[in-house]
Parts: structure tokens; sequence; C-alpha cells
């Protein structure tokens, strides 16, 4: 008999592994817990979140609460839940929430723990020029990200990925993971050595103001100075909220920038307010300082 389990998520990708997790029939999803519906877009119509449409999709229950209390937890247990599975759901699980379930609490992190705990687990070996990360899959415990590993995936990082696309990789190594799931019995988890552990910033710092980046240190990396450094910081902030710059006066997006015999190469770039244009078009129409050209 598959088991039954409990499904919490948020950000946009996690609707892909609900997916998946439920097409390939290891477990019974019985229910979701997602965010409250949020204003989007300039009109801030209320939008209910992608993992929400993808469970309607499917005709499971969503729950939204606001946050894990006690009456929250009680109407979960009336589905008789042998496992929670959390992936990037955002909010804190007391001990209560995390013994609910028969058997488990499970969670996916988009790293190779110990590395990269916290929520920035994405962005931070791009902006660190790591060459690969990967998924885990953990026992959740009420330290952050610091659960005993089932399994682990690695996922390599080309120097033209940012946060989008390294998203999308983790999120297909998600995949075969998700499996192990099916007889937790015949798997042996492994504590984290402690002594590893790294620690992101906090995803509060993930702001347009902490994105800005200058142009001079932008022209020194067109000249072979800091070219690495500098497009990791670039692709690392992108595609949200977005690497930036200021040329005379105007607000450019930094869209695609690669690396090319150890210089920055600017490929495509947005004026604010205008549509997204090649570097080549933008200086056509731009006159660059001569110092920073």
């Amino acid at each position: 008999m598959l088991k039954n389990l409990v499904y919490f998520g948020s950000a946009q990708f996690t609707a892909d592994i609900l997916e998946s997790l439920i097409e390939a029939k290891i477990v019974n999803v019985v229910a979701v817990v997602t965010t409250p519906d949020k204003p989007v877009g300039r009109k801030q119509i209320v939008t209910p979140s992608s993992l929400a449409l993808t469970a309607q999709k499917y005709n499971l229950p969503v729950y939204k609460p606001e946050r894990l209390d006690e009456a929250n937890l009680a109407h979960l247990k009336l589905l008789k839940p042998d496992l929670f599975l959390v992936v990037a759901y955002g909010q804190y699980f007391t001990e209560s929430w995390l013994k609910a379930p028969a058997l488990k609490t499970l969670n996916i992190h988009f790293s190779l723990l110990p590395k990269y705990r916290g929520s920035l687990c994405v962005s931070e070996p791009l902006k660190n020029g790591d060459l690969e990360t990967g998924v885990t899959l953990m026992e959740m415990g009420q330290k952050l990200d610091a659960g005993p590993i089932i399994a682990q995936q690695k996922v390599f990082i080309d120097i033209n990925d940012n946060v989008q696309t390294l998203t999308a990789k983790l999120t297909q190594a998600t995949i075969p993971l998700l499996s192990t799931i099916y007889d937790l019995s015949s798997t042996i988890s492994t504590p984290q050595d402690e002594s590893l552990a790294t620690f992101t910033p906090s995803f509060k710092t993930r702001t347009k103001k902490n994105a800005f980046i200058d142009f001079e240190v932008i022209s020194q990396a067109q000249n072979g100075i800091g070219a690495l450094q500098t497009n990791n910081f670039i692709r690392s902030q992108n595609p949200d909220p977005g690497a930036w710059t200021i040329i005379n006066d105007k607000e450019i997006k930094l869209l695609q920038t690669t690396v090319k015999d150890n210089k920055l190469i600017l490929e495509s770039v947005q004026v604010a307010g205008k549509n997204p244009i090649s570097w080549h078009q933008f200086l056509s129409g731009a006159k660059i300082p001569q110092n920073l050209s």
C-alpha cells in the first residue's frame, strides 16, 4: 500500500516536483499545503500559487494557512499522513508539526548539504563560481537544513547558468531522488558533518539595491580584470532581482553576460522602460564615457 504524503511548497518549481511525484505513483499525495493567494501584476489580482493550481489539476485538497498552528495541524492529521515532504515552503515547523506524520517529515534542499544551508542555496554557488552543486533529500529537524541525509544528486554548473536555469536543472535532478521515498526502510540516513557546514545570507539581502554593480567594475572586467568574479555576481542576481548598472544616468539591466578569453562579454541589456536589446545595439545609440567604454 502506498504511503499517504502531504506536500508543502510555495516557489513555482515546487509545482513541477509535485507533478513528477504524482505521476511516479510512488506515494499517495493526500493534500498540498502552500502559501495564501497573493496580489500579482500591475492590477494586483489575487492569484493562487503555481503549486495550488497544479494541486487543483489533480483534484487534491489545498491548504493555505497563514501560519502553521495546532488548529491547521489538526485538519491535516485527519488525512492520516505517513509522510510530510517540504520543498521551499518558507515557514517554520515546530516539533509537533515535524512529528505529526506516522513516519517522517522530509525536506528537499537545493545544495549538497552541509554546504549552503539557508534560503539562497541556488544563487550562492553561482556567486562563488562553484563548478557543481546538487540536491539533498533529508530528514527535517528544527535546526536549519541540518537533518540526516537520505540521498543526494550532483548537478554541474555551466558558466552561462543563472538562478533560473540552475533552478531548472536542480528541479530535474530532484526527480530521481523521489523514488527513495517509496521505501524509506531500505535507506540509511547519514548525519551531516557540522564541521563542513556553510550558511547562505538571508533571503532579505536579495534586493535590487544589492544587485547594483558600478559600470567601472564592468568596464574593468571587459578588459580582463576580475571578469569571472563580475560575471559570477551578475548571473547570481539574474533574473530576479536582476543585476543592473547606471550609464549616462540611465538604469541598465544586465540580462546576459559570459566570459571569453578571460574577458567579460556583455550580450544583452535592457534600458529601464524599454525592450531588451543586444549590447552592440545599445552601443550604437549610446555615448559611453571614454574612460568606461
